[in-house]
């Protein structure tokens, strides 16, 4: 009875222990990921987003895209919202247009929808929702 015991203990021990294992591999490789998103030129003060503008336009003033490490790619009519923890986090943001014949396309921001071009500004807020109404829009 008592060897029984004794295995079953050992069992649940080498159990216990292999669950925590997965548990520390699973939080290694989500921030690893987390860190594979992030912009070079990109800081997070107090979990918001603060950073420096790259060129998104071309010498001929034609629309540049091109998708770089920390872009984060709207879907046209998929509502996104801006938490910390999250892809979208609050702060500044430039918006660049998917559509390289339209430098000019519409957001919903707040309930809200307004015509921004191609290398706007806009700021985010946390709670904030934002989606694409005309076109995909790449978020930097």
């Amino acid at each position: 009875m008592e060897s029984n015991l004794v295995s079953i203990i050992c069992g649940l021990v080498a159990l216990a222990v292999v669950f925590i294992g997965c548990i520390v591999t699973l939080i290694i490789l989500n921030k690893k990921q987390k860190k594979d998103r992030q912009v070079d030129d990109v800081k997070i003060v107090e979990g918001t987003r603060m950073t420096k503008d790259g060129i998104a336009i071309t010498e001929n003033g034609n629309v540049k895209i091109s998708l770089q490490k920390g872009d984060i790619l709207l879907e046209r009519g998929k509502e996104y919202i801006c938490k910390r923890g999250t892809d979208i986090i609050p702060g500044k943001y430039t918006v660049l247009s998917c559509d390289e014949n339209n430098k000019t396309f519409n957001l919903r921001i707040g309930g809200i929808v307004r015509e921004y071009s191609h290398f706007s500004s806009i700021v985010l807020l946390e709670n904030d929702k934002i989606s694409a109404v005309s076109h995909p829009v790449i978020l930097r």
